[in-house]
Formats: structure tokens, sequence, C-alpha cells
């Protein structure tokens, strides 16, 4: 028999921690690049992850609640995406306009950065692109972060797209600096006083940090491994104590040839002051792994005042990941605990971390493994609790600390400053809902289920607030549903009787604006969208 949930899902609200939830959900058809997660003070999460561009609402357990897709035309693939409050997100990718001429005779279209702001539900706020002063073809924005002022800034994905643009809330440039080529931006932090603190990874220098003024002018710039170390993320703790991550070589080597023999890298954590002087480094060895070089790691605080870093460990012949680690460190960069994901059949690799309220850990990525549709690249979502244990498949990988001792040498970089701004248009789109299963019952070989659920329909939408769900077939069970107001509140719920083959519902007492219907039943979820006018 069917288990049915009927409900209305809209904003965020305030929750009490009632214990640390544990999950492992993974995610078919899935395409946006970066995947950050974003934490509401609902407990709901707002991460960069839907079909082929836009991002999706998850709850706590990691179900998903709702997708917000954009067309691929003018605007690129949405890369990043960061919370600026519970209904306010930026948002960065590329936009395409004009005409850009390569090699003096190649004609292609020119790609701008894009920066944008959307609501909780994804609606799109406004976006513009900016033409910066630069003669390069490409510039997509690969991430950004946002700013206490509520502006943010972004930069580029590739060594060809070396630029910072600062924007405020409003998307006005505030300042754009073009760096040319032959090196990218990793991260941007910014620090108490309103400095910046910029990793960047350079062709020529290795692993690369500098501090910035507001303004963006290059306070001092430091490379420090050299002459293919990473830097990947970092923590501030104050104006004067820093901790980067990063690795110490890296190989530009495709999936299928093999390492060289010599070549084992080290994950590091490393301390600077204020000026970039280096405090200590650890270094981590994961060998006979060596660390993926396609795959960055995150740092994240915790609340017990230390650190925990999610990194990828690679096949230890080749340049293709294999398992997702995840470490506790304290501020002396001990480990305190390690964990890994790694199962037979299913290679993993993590894109982003975060430190939960509850007190455990969120980390995402991709997986290259088997599911029912057979062998597929997919996304997923892994919670632990508070010492980082998942409900299955934990794995343990010895990692060796070593001391590290990096000789910083200063390095000067000019740019091009400048920027202008344009009006970008976006597109809203539909694709069929996500493809969700348990991650436990995929890598442990049980029964598999596929969480795309019955559909249903809203007649008519837009509507006044009085409108009809419409099901395909009659419900088999005892059913309900339930309204939520804006911030998250519990409203009312009603039975569904079974047997039902639609239901009249009634929100002419709401105010107008989107809400997102959302059904259950024991093989997945459903939803749509109801706006009231």
């Amino acid at each position: 028999m069917y288990r049915l949930a009927l409900t209305l899902i809209i904003g965020t609200v305030s929750y009490w921690i009632s214990g640390q939830s544990t999950f492992m959900q993974s995610f078919y058809g899935t395409g946006t690049a970066q995947a950050e997660i974003n934490e509401l003070s609902s407990g709901n999460f707002r991460i960069g992850l839907a079909r082929q561009s836009g991002t999706s609402l998850f709850d706590p357990n990691g179900d998903i609640l709702q997708s917000r897709n954009y067309a691929v035309d003018t605007f690129l693939v949405l890369q990043s995406i960061k919370r600026y409050t519970d209904n306010e997100f930026f948002f960065v990718g590329g936009y395409q306009r004009d005409s850009c001429s390569m090699f003096g005779e190649v004609s292609i279209p020119h790609t701008y950065p894009l920066i944008g702001r959307m609501d909780s539900l994804g609606n799109i706020l406004n976006a513009q692109y900016y033409i910066l002063n630069s003669e390069n073809c490409s510039n997509t924005a690969g991430d950004l972060e946002v700013m206490s002022d509520g502006g943010a800034i972004a930069w580029g994905i590739r060594h060809d797209r070396f630029y910072l643009l600062r924007v405020d809330n409003s998307g006005e440039p505030t300042w754009g600096k073009n760096y040319g080529t032959g090196g990218v931006f990793q991260f941007l932090k910014e620090l108490p006083s309103g400095d910046l603190l910029a990793g960047i990874n350079m062709m020529s220098a290795g692993a690369v940090v500098a501090r910035l003024d507001p303004s963006g002018n290059m306070l001092w710039c430091k490379s420090y491994i050299r002459p293919r170390g990473m830097v990947h993320d970092a923590v501030i703790v104050s104006d004067d104590t820093f901790y980067i991550t990063g690795t110490t070589d890296s190989t530009a080597l495709n999936l299928f040839t093999p390492l060289p023999f010599n070549y084992q890298p080290k994950l590091f954590l490393m301390n600077l002051n204020g000026m970039g002087e280096v405090q200590w480094c650890r270094g981590y060895d994961g060998m006979p792994n060596p660390w993926h070089s396609g795959s960055g790691s995150k740092i994240v605080n915790t609340h017990d005042g230390s650190f925990v870093v999610v990194a990828t460990l690679g096949e230890p012949d080749y340049n293709w990941f294999h398992s997702a680690v995840l470490m506790k460190l304290d501020t002396n960069g001990d480990t305190l605990w390690t964990r890994s994901v790694m199962h037979h059949g299913f290679n993993h690799y993590a894109k982003d971390l975060l430190a939960t309220a509850d007190g455990g850990y969120l980390y995402n990525g991709q997986i290259w493994g088997e599911l029912p549709v057979g062998q597929a690249n997919f996304a997923f979502l892994y919670k632990t609790d508070a010492d980082g244990h998942l409900p299955c498949i934990e794995h343990h990988h010895s990692i060796t600390i070593v001391d590290l001792f990096p000789v910083d040498s200063a390095i000067t970089l000019t740019s091009v400053d400048g920027a202008v701004p344009g009006p970008a248009f976006i597109n809203e789109t539909i694709y069929p809902p996500i493809d969700q299963y348990d991650g436990c019952d995929i890598m442990t070989n049980l029964p598999r289920t596929n969480a795309r659920g019955r559909s249903f329909n809203i007649r008519p939408n837009p509507n006044t607030g009085h409108f009809t769900v419409q099901f395909p077939d009659p419900l088999q069970a005892e059913s309900y549903y339930s309204v939520y107001d804006t911030m998250g509140k519990l409203l009312f719920q009603r039975r569904l009787p079974t047997g039902a083959t639609q239901e009249e519902v009634d929100l002419s007492g709401f105010s107008p604006g989107t809400y997102v219907l959302r059904f259950t039943d024991r093989d997945g979820v459903c939803y749509e969208r109801v706006v009231l006018e």
C-alpha cells in the first residue's frame, strides 16, 4: 500500500536541534558546476545542483523539495551560488553576446562574466554581464564570494580568465582587475578589517597567496610551493591568522596516462600570519593513493574550534578520482580523526563541505559507478554526525603526517582595471525531475529505490488561491496535505480520501507569491510550483 503526503512548502524557518541525522543520497541527471552547499535557518539547504543548469532546495534529510532550471542559451551553465541571507543568493556564470575574433580569423561568441541575484526559490531578482578591459574572448565567471556589505566578488575559472570583479548589492561594478593570463583565483575571503585574502594558482609560480585592500590593490603577494603547488581553500581566524589548504604537486596528465613513478603529492595545511609569513605547514600523505589533482580540498571551522577538511584521493597509477576523505584537524594541524568513503565499483570525488548547525558535516561531489540506469556519473550528498560517521560504507584510509617547510617568495602582479555592466536576461526551462537514490542501498546492493514518485497537475496555475490538484491514478492509501506559510510555519493539514483522483485546495487567504506543492509516496517525491496572483 502507498503512504502519501502532499505538502506545501515555502521559505525558511528557524529550527531547534533535535540530534544529528546522517544520510547518504545520490542523484542521477545533474549538471551544475560547483554545487555549493548553503544552509538556511530552517535546516534546509540551497545547493547549486540541478539538471544542466540551476539550483535545488533540499530538506534536512537530503530530499529534493524543489528545483529551478535555467535555459542554456545566452546564459551559460550556472557555475556557483552563495548565500547572503535566507532569501537572497548571488550566483555567477557566463553570458554570450556579440562576436569575438580568435587567431585573427575565427569568429566566436564573446562570453562575459555574469553576476546575478535570486531568492530562496530560485526566482531571478536581477542579473548583469560585465565587459572587462580585456581582449579575451571568454571570461566566464566560475566562482564568487559574498561580502559583508551585501556585494560580491567574482573571478574566472581557468588560467586564461585571470581577473577579479567586485559589485555592490545592486550589481553595479565597484572595481575590476584583469591580470591577463597564466593564473586563476582559487578562493577569496574577506578579513575582519575589510581586506581580502586571495588564493591563486599560477603556471609559473605554483601556490600563491595575496592580501588586497578593499579596493583590490595588492598589499602583498607571495608564492610558496613551486613550481606545481596548488592552493585550494582557506579559513580566516583573524586579520593575522589564516589556514590554507592545497597540494604540493599537480599534474596536467590526462586520466588514462600512467602517473610518473615519483608523483607523490601531499595535501597540506599551512598557517600564515597577516604578512603572509609561514608559521608552520603540515603535509598529509595518502600513498599508495596520491591526492587527485583534478579535485580541490575544502576546509571549514568546527563548532569546537578545530577544522574539518574534505579532499579526494586518486587511483594509485592513474589520474582518476577514487575516494572522498574527511579529516578533523586541531589548530596545530594534527589529525583528530579521518574517515573515507571507499567502496568497490564506486569512485568518489568531493566538491563542497559545510559544518551544519546541528554539529554534523555535509559534503557533496560526484560518483562514477553502477546505477539502475547503468554505469553512470552521478552526484552525491552525504551527511555525517559530529565525529564524521556515515550510516554505511565507512572506510579507514591511513594518512601519514609530515612537516613541510615552504619558503615564501614575493611576486608582482599588474592589472588592467575597469568593467562596464549591461543587462542580462535569463530564461527558465523545465526538465524531468532528478532521479534520487538511497546511497546505502546502491552501494550495499540492497533493493534500489527511485525517488521520482507519481506526478500530479495543478489547474489553473497561476490562480487566485482556488485550484485543483489532479492525480493520474486513484490514491491507494490514507494521505494528507500540509500548508506552510512564507516562513515555513505549518498552518494546517487536511486528509485526502483513499481513491481520490483530485483535491480542491483553497489558499485564497494567503498572500500572492510562488509556492511549491510537494507530493511524496513510497516510490519517491515530485513537486510543482503554484503561483497565487
